[in-house]
This record gives structure tokens, C-alpha cells and sequence, in this order.
């Protein structure tokens, strides 16, 4: 094969996979698509075994963590927590709608941070939409703050985005410094966003809700006791995780641990069954390590080592390259899903050298970035699914409206904090 039909032959497999993923025809799981594309791979000589198996045991350590925060939040949910936090959001808001908005987007912003965004996606937004309608509250725009937040509210911390797994094993950033960094750019992202989702649904937003009908929040745990444990395990995993490095441990361990206090709690107070390890999403493993191998064949291209000398041209730890990065992936996670832009970001700034700074910027872009198309992030194609099948559709030219203008206002002040966190703590 030669190099330009070896080039333009993995472009097309590549591309057709990521419009596969996104169409989804038969309604068939993203997993199928990328574990074909990944075999096509293969099979053309694109991209060889030893190649593959290396580009998967280099993300084994995000893998395991993203199963240990699946099986987490899988278990937390067993117990009642996010009913009991949506109605705790409503019944704090004692009837004022914007109350209620902004106790929502708060909760949605803190189950993002310790539970990760697929969590909101799948447990919180269900929840949120059966809340609102029982108040008789307009849907749409918790179904966009569900989207918004999963996604820009992910920045915080490692375990809230598999994006940041990624980057902070390949990168040997530990859990501390990872959100001692972050931090200060999370809550730029966050205050922003509320802002723009506040005045963009400044209309719709009613001013009162009748709370009346609404239950006490303790009404909706199932067992008390084993929802006290989940608190527990919650804030003692979390400790653990910033605890990991300094006992030479993987953080997942701690995650993992977690999982096991409270799956035995979990049976004794018979909330917990054998048959929970089937609602775990397990299509998401096939689809990342599909990914995984498509990508490495990109690599193998050359086109990843185009892009690091690019980047090595601008100068080291300048806000415009900064800028630079965080803009390129999140333009690449609008085109293709923030996944594979996030993987590719990350072969081509461990090429490079990249300065912390520059490679945090990319991380915003493929965090906070992919909300102008729907297919961006995984987590927004799931808040939307969710939102269709409960009947609140959101049509795809508004949220596309919004994020337009929306999505760079966040990106760049969240970028341009994160610029200004370096220059004065280097």
C-alpha cells in the first residue's frame, strides 16, 4: 500500500467510524461502530496487534478507574441519593423557580465533580426531569443545564471526566496537584455558565412553583442506614484519593474499596442484588479501547507529529498558546466527540513536551468545549436521550444557537483563568 493510499484509506475508516458513532443506524450501541472501526483498522494493516495491545495497557489505569467510578455511582444510586437530592434542591428553593434553577445546576456541578458527568448524564437528569414535572415546571431548561453541566462542571477534579483520567495518568499528574490547579478554572467555568444559562432562559424560567406536592426528601431513601454508609464511603474515597500518592497506591484502589464496603452494605440491607452488575454501563469499555486503536493508527500516520511541531513553535507557558490548544480541541470534540479529540490532543501534546499549562488549556477544550453540537460528548447525547424519552425534546438548532455563542465565552475566560492561575504560581 502506498503512503497516500495508506493515508487516505485510514482517514476514511476513521471518519466513517465517528459518523457511525453518531448516527447510530439501527439505534445499535457507539461501542459497535468503534470496536469495527478498530478491526478494519487491523485487518487493513493500518494499524499492527503489538501497536493496539500497547495503546490499551497505556490507558489501563483510566480504565479501571472509569469502572470503579461506574460501580460507585451504580451503588450510591442504589440508595436513594439523587431522589433525595433533587428533592432537597426543590424544597430549599421553598417555591422560588430561580431558586430551584440555581440549587439544581449546584447539585448537577457537585455530582459531577465527585461521581464524574456520566454520572449526571444517567442518574441525576432522569431524576431532575421527573422532579420538574411534577412541580409543572418547563423542561427544557433543566434538560440544557443537565447537558451543560455535566460537561463544563467536569473540570475539577481527575475521576469527573475520563478525559482527565486520561490525561492526568499519561501526564503522572497526581490527584492534589491536578485539582490545585484546576480549581480556580472550575469555578470560573461554572460561575459562567450559570450566568449565560440564567439570562438565555431569563423568559421561560417561571418565577414561583407550587412545592406543596413534593415529599419530605428522607421519604424517598429506602434504608436509612445504608444511605448514611454512602455518604460515608463518598467523603472517606474522596480523602483516599488525594491520600493515593503519598502511600504509593493508584487512586482507583480507593474507588475500588469503596465499592466493596459498599456492596456488603448494600446486601445486608437488601438493596443490593447479583443482578446490579448488569446496570453497569459496560459498552462504554468497547467503545474507549475502539477508540483507543483508531487513534493509534491516526498516529501512525505522521499526523500527530505535524501537529507537535506546530505546537513546539509557540512559545512555552504564553496565554496565546494557551488559547491555541484549548481552542483546537474544542473545535476538534465539535467535529468528532471530545473523546477521540481528547486522545488525539493528548499524543500530540506528550509529543511535544507540552508545558502543564498548555496541556490543562486542552483539557478545558475537550472538557467545557463540546457544547455546540449534540454529538460533542457522550454525556450530552445521553442527557438528550434521556430528555426524548420522557417526551422533552430539545430541538437540535437551539441548543446549536446557544452553543455557539455560549460555548467560547466559557472557553476562553475558563482559559484565560487558568493563564492567569500559572502566571502567578508557577
Amino acid at each position: 500500500m502506498t503512503s497516500i493510499g495508506r493515508i487516505v484509506i485510514t482517514l476514511a475508516v476513521f471518519a466513517a467510524m465517528l459518523a457511525l458513532v453518531v448516527v447510530r443506524p439501527r439505534r445499535w450501541n457507539e461501542a459497535w461502530w468503534t470496536m469495527l472501526g478498530a478491526a478494519l483498522m487491523l485487518a487493513l494493516g493500518l494499524v499492527t496487534p503489538r501497536d493496539a495491545l500497547g495503546a490499551i495497557l497505556a490507558g489501563k489505569n483510566a480504565l479501571l478507574f472509569l469502572l470503579s467510578l461506574l460501580a460507585l455511582s451504580l451503588l450510591v444510586g442504589k440508595s436513594g441519593f439523587f431522589e433525595w437530592a433533587a428533592i432537597r434542591c426543590a424544597r430549599v428553593a421553598k417555591g422560588d423557580a430561580h431558586s430551584l434553577y440555581r440549587n439544581a445546576f449546584v447539585a448537577g456541578a457537585i455530582i459531577t465533580a465527585i461521581l464524574s458527568l456520566d454520572t449526571t448524564a444517567v442518574m441525576l437528569t432522569p431524576v431532575l426531569l421527573a422532579l420538574v414535572k411534577r412541580l409543572k415546571v418547563p423542561a427544557a431548561p433543566y434538560v440544557v443545564l443537565c447537558a451543560f453541566v455535566a460537561n463544563v462542571g467536569s473540570l475539577a477534579l481527575p475521576i469527573s471526566n475520563l478525559t482527565n483520567l486520561l490525561f492526568a495518568d499519561a501526564f503522572h499528574q497526581t490527584f492534589a496537584a491536578f485539582a490545585a490547579r484546576m480549581i480556580v478554572p472550575q469555578l470560573v467555568a461554572l460561575a459562567t455558565t450559570f450566568a449565560v444559562l440564567r439570562w438565555h432562559f431569563r423568559r421561560e424560567l417561571p418565577q414561583r412553583f407550587d412545592g406543596e406536592p413534593l415529599p419530605e426528601p428522607a421519604s424517598v431513601v429506602p434504608h436509612q442506614a445504608y444511605f448514611m454508609v454512602c455518604i460515608a464511603v463518598l467523603a472517606v474515597v474522596l480523602i483516599g484519593y488525594f491520600l493515593a500518592p503519598l502511600i504509593g497506591l493508584e487512586p482507583y484502589v480507593f474507588a475500588f474499596g469503596g465499592c466493596g464496603v459498599l456492596v456488603i452494605a448494600g446486601v445486608a440491607a437488601g438493596r443490593v442484588h447479583v443482578r446490579a452488575a448488569g446496570e453497569l454501563s459496560w459498552h462504554i469499555f468497547p467503545f474507549v479501547i475502539g477508540l483507543f486503536v483508531a487513534v493509534q493508527a491516526l498516529e501512525n500516520l505522521g499526523i500527530i507529529g505535524y501537529e507537535s511541531g506546530w505546537l513546539a513553535s509557540m512559545r512555552q507557558g504564553s496565554p496565546e498558546k494557551f488559547l491555541a490548544a484549548a481552542g483546537a480541541t474544542a473545535f476538534a470534540s465539535n467535529i468528532m466527540n471530545n473523546l477521540p479529540a481528547a486522545l488525539i490532543a493528548r499524543s500530540v501534546l506528550l509529543r511535544s513536551h507540552a508545558h502543564m499549562g498548555t496541556v490543562l488549556a486542552s483539557l478545558i477544550g475537550a472538557d467545557a468545549g463540546p457544547m455546540i453540537m449534540p454529538f460533542g460528548s457522550l454525556a450530552t447525547m445521553l442527557v438528550l436521550a434521556f430528555a426524548r424519552r420522557d417526551g422533552e425534546e430539545v430541538h437540535t438548532g437551539r441548543l446549536v444557537m446557544l452553543g455557539l455563542w455560549a460555548t467560547p465565552v466559557i472557553v476562553l475566560l475558563t482559559t484565560l483563568a487558568l493563564a492567569l492561575s500559572f502566571a502567578l504560581v508557577r
